[in-house]
C-alpha cells in the first residue's frame, strides 16, 4: 500500500532563506511553483528535479513583497537562477508576477487544465487543494509542459484595456436592450417591427422621453423637435414619425406610471451605453490604422473586430500554425469515444469567450456579403438539419485559419476556403437566419 502523501505548508513568518538554503543545498536551480488565490497564496519551493522541499503560505497582497524577498535571498545564498511557475488565474496573480519579473525571475505559465487532470495521476487521490496544486505544478514543469511567460508590449496592453472597456459598456447594453424589448412586447409590440432598438439610437432617445404609445401620441410634434435638437441633426426624424404612426395603431397593454418609468430607465441607460460604446469603437478604429498586427486583418473582419482579436490573442504572426491559432480561440474539437461508441465532436471552448463572440459576429457578416461562403454555409448538414449554429461554427473555423495566412500578407480569397466543385450554383448574398444572442452565448459558455 502506497504511503499517504501529506501536504503541510509553513507560514512565511516561520520560514527563512537560511533554512531554505540548507534544504536546497546542491541545487542547480531554484524552482518556485505558485498556486494563485485572492488572498491565501501557497508556493512549493524545490530544486530542478521537480521535487518540493518546502511549502510556504502567505497572505496576498500584504506579504507578497516578503515572499519575493525570501525567494531572492535564497537564490543569492545558493548562487542559482530562479524559475517561477504560475497558473494564469484572473488578475489576482498580476502584482506578484510583476514583483518577480522586477527581480529577474524567469516566469512560466502552467495550464490549469493540466494541473486538474494530473490530480489523481500524481497521488491516486482525485482531490485538489492549494498545497497539492503547487507540488503538481512543480512536477509538470519538470516535464517541460509549461510555457514561458511573455510580457505583453505596451501596444497590446493598450488594446486589451480598450477591449475590456468596451465590454464594460457592451454587456449592460445587451441587458438593457433585452429588458426594453420585453417591455415593448407587452406595452407597444408594434414598435419592435417598426423600428430597430438594437441598432439605432433614435428609438432609444424617443423612448427615454416618451416611454409609451399614449405619451408619444400626446406629444408627437414636440417629440420630433426634441429628438432633432438632442441629436444635433444626426438622429433621424423619419424614424420618430414612424414611431408616431406605430403608436396610433398600438394594441399593447395599457401602461401604468411604473411601467412607463421602467421603459424610460431602460431606454435612457441603453442610450447612454450606446453612446459610450460608439466612442470606444472610434478609438479602436483609430488604433486599427496604427497597429501593425491589425493592418491586414481589418479589411476582412473590420477595424474594430481586428483590434479586439489582437487584444485578446496577440499578433497572429506569433502563432506557429493556423491550427495553433484555432486552438487559442477554443475552436478546436474534442471527441469522446469508447469501443463502438463515438461521441459527437464538440468545441473545447478554451481561451477567451470574447474572441469567439467577436468571431461569431464577423462570421455572420462574412456569410451575408460573400455568396461563395453563403452557399457553402447553406450546404452544411447542420444548416439543412435546422442546427444553423453548427454550420456557423464550421465557417468560423475556416475564417480563423484564413486570418492566420492573411496576417502574413496573403490576400483573403474565399475560393481557397471551399471546394466550389461540390457546391450548387452560387446564390446571391443572404442573411444566415435569425441568430439570437443565445447562439453567441453557446459559444462562450
Amino acid at each position: 500500500m502506497a504511503k499517504k502523501i501529506r501536504y503541510r505548508a509553513t507560514s512565511i513568518e516561520q520560514t527563512s532563506s537560511e533554512k531554505l538554503a540548507v534544504m536546497l543545498h546542491g541545487a542547480q536551480k531554484l524552482v518556485v511553483a505558485i498556486d494563485v488565490a485572492k488572498t491565501k497564496m501557497v508556493a512549493g519551493i524545490g530544486p530542478e528535479d521537480g521535487s518540493t522541499r518546502c511549502l510556504v503560505k502567505w497572505t496576498s497582497p500584504f506579504d507578497n513583497r516578503a515572499f519575493v524577498e525570501l525567494v531572492a535571498q535564497t537564490a543569492r545564498a545558493l548562487a542559482v537562477p530562479v524559475e517561477a511557475i504560475m497558473e494564469p488565474t484572473g488578475t489576482y496573480g498580476d502584482p506578484l508576477r510583476a514583483m518577480l519579473l522586477a527581480h529577474g525571475v524567469e516566469l512560466y505559465i502552467m495550464s490549469p487544465k493540466r494541473v486538474h487532470d494530473a490530480a489523481e495521476v500524481f497521488d491516486g487521490v482525485p482531490s485538489m487543494h492549494d498545497a497539492k496544486a503547487c507540488v503538481v505544478i512543480a512536477q509538470l514543469h519538470e516535464k517541460r509542459v509549461s510555457k514561458r511567460y511573455v510580457v505583453p508590449d505596451a501596444q497590446r496592453t493598450q488594446l486589451r484595456a480598450l477591449a475590456d472597456q468596451r465590454e464594460l459598456y457592451a454587456k449592460p447594453l445587451q441587458f438593457y436592450l433585452g429588458q426594453l424589448e420585453a417591455l415593448l412586447a407587452r406595452y407597444w409590440p408594434e414598435a419592435l417591427s417598426d423600428v430597430d432598438v438594437w441598432q439605432n439610437k433614435t428609438p432609444l432617445a424617443v423612448l427615454a422621453h416618451y416611454p409609451g404609445p399614449a405619451v408619444l401620441l400626446e406629444h408627437a410634434d414636440q417629440a420630433i423637435e426634441r429628438v432633432h435638437n438632442l441629436g444635433h441633426g444626426r438622429l433621424h426624424t423619419e424614424q420618430v414619425q414612424r414611431m408616431v404612426a406605430s403608436a396610433a395603431r398600438s394594441s399593447g397593454v395599457v401602461q401604468h406610471d411604473e411601467a412607463k418609468q421602467l421603459i424610460r430607465i431602460a431606454a435612457t441607460e441603453a442610450l447612454r451605453m450606446r453612446v459610450a460604446l460608439d466612442a470606444v469603437d472610434r478609438q479602436l478604429e483609430q488604433l486599427a490604422e496604427q497597429a501593425e498586427p491589425t493592418k491586414h486583418l481589418a479589411p476582412v473582419v473590420g477595424r474594430v473586430t481586428s483590434v479586439l482579436l489582437v487584444a485578446y490573442l496577440g499578433a497572429f504572426t506569433d502563432y506557429e500554425s493556423a491550427a495553433a491559432l484555432e486552438k487559442a480561440c477554443g475552436l478546436n474539437l474534442k471527441i469522446r469515444s469508447s469501443g463502438n461508441f463515438v461521441g459527437r465532436p464538440a468545441l473545447t471552448k478554451r481561451g477567451s469567450a470574447g474572441v469567439r463572440r467577436y468571431l461569431y459576429l464577423a462570421t455572420l457578416r462574412l456569410i451575408q456579403k460573400d455568396p461563395r461562403i453563403a452557399q457553402w454555409y447553406r450546404s452544411r448538414a447542420g444548416y439543412r438539419g435546422g442546427h444553423k449554429l453548427v454550420a456557423i461554427v464550421a465557417v468560423m473555423r475556416k475564417l480563423i485559419r484564413a486570418l492566420w495566412h492573411v496576417a502574413r500578407g496573403q490576400t483573403f480569397d474565399s475560393s481557397k476556403l471551399v471546394d466550389e466543385r461540390t457546391l450548387p450554383a452560387l446564390a446571391p448574398p443572404m442573411t444566415p437566419g435569425a441568430q439570437t444572442s443565445r447562439d453567441a452565448q453557446l459559444l462562450t459558455h
